[in-house]
């Protein structure tokens, strides 16, 4: 993005969720109903899109996620519809175990041409390494889109260390599969960052849970810069956007990290895939 002349490096954030209004309205229901904290954000598609904007963001990528097979075609296909020409939204797809995968992932990656996904392992009551998702792991370890993936059951959202386990059994088996761990796992972010260092393709999104940071510091994720990216969980956050930048911005990283996980990094995995 071009202004006054300068080059001006892009804010991506990787984790928004852009949903079918009817979707979005039943997601702030559980959140009002379940979850402490006023969110910040309205959860119409169009008008977050715009509070996105609004708070700095250059480009995100609008994750869905279905509880159930059946369901994750027609999502598929309305993110490509609604989002497919987008100037500044990327669509996500999804897909469930249950569903039939590979028919799925043919059309997601092949008439829909949506370029990342997201698995909600609490959502839909699975595992990130269910033998079903395999025909997924293979794929994408061969094409090369990134995959989102919310690793804890947890209703609050949050992450305990051994649900990032089965992350790794698929890292291990899958070492070309670009993984991105949710919310850095949080509160588990040590075993999150551990699992960074151990594998050569998996990521991290520094996406708050709700109200709550994901923890770190400048010492914490040394030598991690190039697999750390930015992310907001919009609108189903009660932090600012503005707030979230400002805090990579503290970390007083080298100005290439800096950039690299406000937004190069995201370019990065999206022009491999």
């Amino acid at each position: 993005m071009l202004t006054a002349g300068i080059n001006v490096p892009p804010i991506i954030d990787v984790h928004t969720h852009l949903l079918p209004e009817r979707l979005s309205a039943a997601i702030r229901t559980f959140f009002n109903e379940e979850i402490t904290g006023a969110l910040k954000y309205p959860y119409e598609p169009t008008a977050a899109r715009a509070a996105l904007i609004t708070a700095g963001v250059t480009r995100c990528w609008s994750l869905p996620y279905v509880r159930r097979a059946g369901s994750a075609s027609a999502l598929n296909r309305w993110m490509a519809e609604t989002f497919g020409d987008d100037s500044v939204v990327i669509p996500g797809a999804t897909v469930h175990p249950t569903d039939d995968v590979d028919a799925v992932l043919d059309e997601a990656f092949g008439e829909l041409a949506l370029c990342v996904v997201k698995l909600h392992c609490s959502v839909g009551n699975f595992e990130a390494d269910d033998p079903r998702l395999e025909p997924l792991w293979r794929r994408v370890s061969a094409s090369g889109q990134p995959v989102v993936v919310h690793a804890g059951h947890s209703i609050d959202g949050t992450t305990s260390a051994p649900e990032i386990e089965p992350i790794a059994r698929v890292a291990q088996r899958w070492p070309e599969a670009r993984i991105v761990v949710a919310h850095c796992g949080a509160p588990a972010v040590d075993a999150t960052l551990a699992l960074l260092r151990s594998s050569r393709s998996v990521f991290a999104d520094l996406t708050p849970v709700v109200t709550a940071h994901v923890s770190l510091d400048k010492q914490a994720l040394a030598g991690l810069e190039r697999r750390l990216l930015f992310g907001s969980d919009a609108p189903n956050v009660s932090i600012a956007i503005e707030t979230l930048i400002d805090r990579i911005r503290a970390l007083d990283l080298d100005a290439s990290d800096e950039v690299a996980i406000l937004g190069g990094n995201a370019e990065r995995l999206l022009a491999r895939g």
